[in-house]
């Protein structure tokens, strides 16, 4: 019975191995390496056969061949635009603004104060406005073509005027000038008020001082009584303490700077040796920052396709 089996074992194994095909028949340790892949040894990587992502030299030093040319690119823009660009040329001129110990009072917020006022009554519509009208240009043209600024801890004021010629900026900051001198000169309504009243008090005091003296002569000779020639006099104390207290008033008004501006003309328009723009170094830099901008963007989008190809999925 055991014999039996066996046989029948040995026949069946042997039929299925004819059965096989040649390449099939393979020692069951070679199948079984075949489903477990090899470990690598201790000390070794596995070895990726597609690409490290990295650029090679040579790609990199193609970039930076791209990156400078864009750089000079912009360079060269900058500079010729420089020149091919319409000029705008300058004039320059100092005010001197005087503040005076009575208009300080000790507060030096209220001696940057007055100086900003003038520096907005410099460009105001009383001085620009007429100039404006003159030149035919509107107000806010002109007003662009000006610039004003106190020089630091200083009372001086500079006034800068743009024209397409320099002889033109010249005499557009000259009429600026003769303007503001001519309106920040006059006194104000207050100021002019007491003026006339003062001339009105002297007008009297001047008048009762010569009937006074008509009056001697009339009491002397009897034709005039001492009591018109005391009131007559009582009337000239009153009239010179009248004259007294408005020149009074006037005295505390130009202390405290409301009687009109002493500003003065330190130095004459001058016209600037050198076109206001576009200047020269500002142009060429400005060219260079937009190539640089550029450059990295196109070295960015470049080296992101390199790496595409060097690095397929």
């Amino acid at each position: 019975m055991t014999k039996a089996s066996d046989v029948f074992h040995y026949g069946a194994s042997e039929s299925n191995e004819h059965s096989m095909g040649p390449d099939e028949q393979r020692p069951q340790s070679a199948r079984t390496s075949e489903l477990v892949p090899p470990r690598p040894s201790t000390g070794e990587r596995p070895v990726d056969s597609r690409g490290s992502g990295r650029l090679t030299p040579a790609s990199q030093t193609r970039l930076l061949i791209l990156a400078l040319t864009i750089i000079l690119i912009g360079t060269a823009a900058g500079w010729a635009a420089a020149f091919v660009l319409p000029k705008t040329y300058g004039a320059r001129a100092e005010l001197f603004y005087p503040i005076s110990q009575g208009q300080q009072n000790g507060d030096p917020l209220q001696q940057d104060r007055q100086l900003s006022t003038q520096l907005v009554y410099l460009k105001s519509r009383a001085v620009l406005g007429p100039i404006a009208q003159k030149q035919g240009r509107q107000f806010s043209d002109l007003d662009s073509d000006l610039s004003v600024q106190i020089l630091q801890n200083s009372e001086v004021i500079q006034v800068e005027a743009h024209g397409s010629t320099a002889e033109a900026a010249r005499q557009t900051l000259q009429a600026v000038m003769a303007g503001y001198l001519a309106l920040s000169g006059q006194p104000t309504g207050v100021t002019r008020n007491l003026g006339i009243q003062l001339a009105e008090a002297h007008a009297n005091t001047v008048q009762l001082q010569t009937r006074a003296q008509q009056l001697v002569a009339a009491v002397l000779a009897g034709t005039a009584t001492q009591a018109s020639l005391d009131a007559t006099r009582a009337q000239i104390v009153v009239s010179q303490d009248r004259e007294k207290a408005i020149q009074a008033r006037i005295d505390e008004l130009t202390l405290t700077g409301q009687t009109g501006t002493d500003a003065q003309l330190l130095t004459p328009p001058y016209p600037l040796p050198d076109p206001v723009s576009p200047q020269l170094l500002i142009t060429i830099g400005s060219g260079a920052l937009v190539g640089l901008i550029v450059a990295g963007v196109v070295v960015a989008v470049a080296s992101r396709r390199l790496r595409g190809r060097a690095d397929p999925t």
